[in-house]
């Protein structure tokens, strides 16, 4: 069964937190963004996060156990090629134009033909994440310089 986590800043500190997210409206219909998770002791709490920063859990990990998350950065073992996992509808380099797939992907752009799907850059080639587009903003730019 996948484990469906998120993990956002929070509002108060703009640490991340992980957890389980929640959308939900006060009673004068303002929206919350929360993400549940227990703390130290091991009770439930909540914090509100700001949702510019919300990730998905991509329910893969590296070979020494990290997570990958969406909005991650991950390096091209052959060059100094950045690129952000995403969730959405993408192709692949070699398939047809009739094909489709949707889930986690890299974001490969420019004119490198890269595969897209995800599980092979963490079970074929074993990328690791490098840094997150909120965090590390510059590792994407670095491609779009040259």
């Amino acid at each position: 069964m996948r484990e469906i986590l998120f993990k956002a800043k929070r509002k108060d500190n703009g640490k991340w937190i992980e957890g389980y997210y929640q959308k939900r409206y006060d009673l004068l219909g303002n929206e919350e963004h929360l993400i549940f998770h227990a703390d130290s002791y091991n009770v439930w709490e909540y914090a509100e996060v700001d949702p510019e920063t919300l990730c998905q859990f991509t329910g893969r990990c590296d070979k020494n156990g990290k997570k990958f998350w969406e909005n991650d950065i991950i390096k091209y073992h052959f060059g100094e090629i950045y690129a952000p996992i995403k969730y959405g509808y993408y192709q692949n380099c070699f398939d047809s134009q009739k094909t489709e797939h949707v889930g986690f992907y890299v974001d490969w752009t420019g004119d490198k033909c890269l595969r897209k799907d995800l599980g092979y850059w963490i079970d074929m080639v074993y990328a690791m994440p490098v840094g997150n587009i909120f965090d590390n903003p510059e590792l994407l730019q670095v491609e779009s310089n040259e």
